[in-house]
């Protein structure tokens, strides 16, 4: 019978082996040492230096097409278009955004981003402020920016471009057709924005779908976890909350192929006594070939006087548009 080596990574003994190729434990004892080196040879119990071991090439394929190898997510490197539907979700002000955005990745680390028209609460927009901060949003994009090896976003590479569009198309439209106390502060907050946007992408993570969507996933996961700190802004208390992330790699396909990737959380304790602390819960599915994000979905929270501010956030790639 045909065998193959495969390397052993986080897997401590024979008995879970046996169960991840489905061989009984003796006979997949017997079949690697038919087939291995003298040096290799394996025991009843699996000796921590043992790093490769040979089973029936069949059931490699098996495993394969079930299980992850590796406790890595590679970054994509294939070029994509890519159309996401992004649904967020306040609860302090009971407002419910929806919108397409289109990414457009080519070979390397670049990606160019489209945002599309947004609906609050299913409706298109009505009131003035919404309206006015919507024809504002025309000069960030298209934005381009690159993103590093761990699926962050690293640099902003057009920023003088959209610094043009905005006093050259946006500021001009806006300033003829919305007057008044209200709109002059506004617009006032927006040029300042536009002012200072550089190569830093830091100004992006205002929008939430941006530090959710653009999360560092693409890195090894020892032990098929590992833990990392976590801010998000809530715009509605002007706050950035902190949390202490836990990132769980599921080692075994969804039944449709995906990768999932959980997050969970706590705000840290910035040292106020008896202040409670939000949970962070997100879900990420990630295609198995490609690895492109497939879904996210889950929500964040803190408390602000005493009150938990929640943001649900959903983010679907879309087959075509709807």
């Amino acid at each position: 019978m045909e065998s193959i080596r495969i390397e052993i990574e986080n897997l401590i003994d024979l008995e879970t082996l046996s169960q991840e190729f489905d061989i009984p434990k003796k006979e997949l004892i017997a079949f690697h040492n038919r087939h291995c080196a003298l040096n290799e040879t394996l025991p009843d119990q699996l000796p921590k230096y043992i790093r490769y071991l040979y089973i029936p090439a069949d059931k490699k394929r098996v495993r394969k097409n079930s299980h992850l190898l590796h406790s890595r997510i590679d970054f994509p490197d294939a070029p994509a278009d890519l159309t996401y539907g992004v649904l967020i979700r306040d609860s302090s002000s009971e407002i419910q955004m929806y919108y397409l955005i289109d990414i457009q990745k080519g070979n390397g680390n670049r990606v160019s981003i489209t945002k599309r028209k947004m609906y609050v609460n299913d409706q298109e927009l009505d009131q003035m402020m919404e309206k006015l901060a919507e024809t504002a949003s025309e000069a960030l994009y298209p934005l381009d920016f690159s993103l590093k090896k761990n699926g962050s976003p690293d640099t902003i590479l057009n920023a003088r471009d959209i610094q043009k569009r905005w006093k050259e198309e946006c500021l001009p439209k806006i300033k003829q057709y919305y007057v008044g106390t209200v709109a002059d502060e506004f617009i006032g907050k927006l040029d300042r924005f536009y002012e200072i946007i550089d190569d830093d992408p830091a100004e992006l993570y205002a929008n939430i779908f941006y530090p959710v969507f653009f999360l560092p996933l693409y890195t090894f996961y020892p032990d098929y976890q590992k833990t990392e700190s976590l801010n998000f802004y809530f715009s509605s208390i002007d706050e950035s909350i902190s949390y202490d992330a836990q990132f769980s790699l599921q080692d075994t396909f969804t039944e449709d192929d995906k990768i999932v990737i959980r997050i969970q959380g706590e705000e840290k304790n910035e040292g106020e006594v008896g202040r409670k602390q939000g949970p962070l819960n997100l879900e990420y599915r990630l295609d198995k070939d490609t690895k492109y994000i497939s879904s996210v979905e889950g929500a964040l929270s803190t408390f602000y006087q005493n009150e938990e501010i929640r943001i649900y956030i959903e983010i679907y790639q879309q087959k075509s548009y709807i």
